[in-house]
């Protein structure tokens, strides 16, 4: 006696033995003609061989409709990935360029707080520190001087000179304050001078170029660092506080900070000021009047 689950496949097995059967039964097929009912053409088979006559049609169609897909696609595929891969190695490149770019000029901008705040000694020469500037080049950053500038100091040119010899690098500058000097340059102990004003008074700039450091330290309070081009750099510290932002481009005359008397340097209002040619300082008397 069979079980229930027995008998269910023994009934499966019977319905496929049936069709199998049904299958193997020879038939007639024919094409007649719909008016006249006259045979045009007919075959005796049975449904496995016409089973397997589709299923090769099938397969004698599918198999070339898949290899032309398959040959369109790596067509047109990598050229589309190549395209896209272009544009981002394009902009990759630009990318790195930028942060190159940005990283060179704040290595150059951190090594002059350095030396003005005496971490590296003042006759060290920015470009013997490698690893850090990149090779900068500081023109880049600033407008330069100005037309009406170049063209006084290209007037005065062949009338002045520094110590009876031709100055180079002439360029007239202004005045940032005027008043009394408190302490005179020293490029070892005292890259600048002092000068004691009244309070609350506008530091200008002294010359056409664009601030490159705007910010405040512990010991000279807030700072003003501007790049003129032709190598020259002004620095101003102890200020109130600073007028200008990193980046604006300012002219000669300009405001740009008011006198004060912040960091743990100042004993009074007073600008402390430094001028530097080609990454050294200066004595700014050579190059300024500061009388009133």
């Amino acid at each position: 006696m069979c079980t229930k689950e027995i008998q269910q496949f023994c009934s499966v097995l019977n319905r496929f033995r049936q069709l199998f059967q049904a299958l193997r039964k020879q038939r007639k097929f024919s094409i007649s003609d719909p008016k006249s009912f006259e045979e045009l053409w007919s075959v005796n088979s049975n449904g496995v061989r016409v089973l397997s006559l589709v299923v090769l049609l099938v397969l004698l169609v599918s198999i070339p409709l898949a290899l032309l897909f398959r040959s369109n696609s790596s067509y047109f595929g990598p050229n589309d990935k190549s395209i896209e891969r272009t544009q981002l190695e394009e902009q990759s490149e630009k990318i790195s360029e930028l942060v190159a770019q940005i990283s060179t000029q704040e290595n150059y901008i951190a090594n002059i707080r350095k030396i003005l705040s005496g971490d590296i000694p003042i006759d060290t020469p920015l470009d013997s520190l490698k690893g850090t500037t990149n090779g900068i080049d500081p023109d880049s950053l600033h407008v330069g001087v100005t037309t009406a500038e170049k063209k006084l100091a290209s007037k005065l040119r062949n009338d002045m000179s520094t110590d009876g010899k031709q100055n180079e690098k002439l360029v007239l500058f202004g005045s940032p304050v005027t008043g009394v000097i408190s302490q005179k340059y020293n490029k070892q102990k005292h890259p600048g001078i002092d000068v004691v004003t009244e309070a609350d008074r506008a530091v200008t700039a002294c010359l056409g170029g664009t601030v490159i450091y705007a910010g405040f330290t512990r010991m000279d309070g807030h700072i003003i660092i501007i790049d003129h081009g032709n190598g020259f750099l002004s620095v101003y510290k102890h200020n109130k506080r600073a007028l200008k932002s990193v980046g604006a481009r300012v002219r000669i005359g300009d405001p740009i900070a008011i006198v004060g008397n912040t960091g743990e340097n100042s004993t009074g209002p007073h600008l402390h000021f430094e001028l530097w040619l080609d990454q050294s300082p200066v004595n700014p008397l050579d190059y300024i009047s500061f009388k009133k």
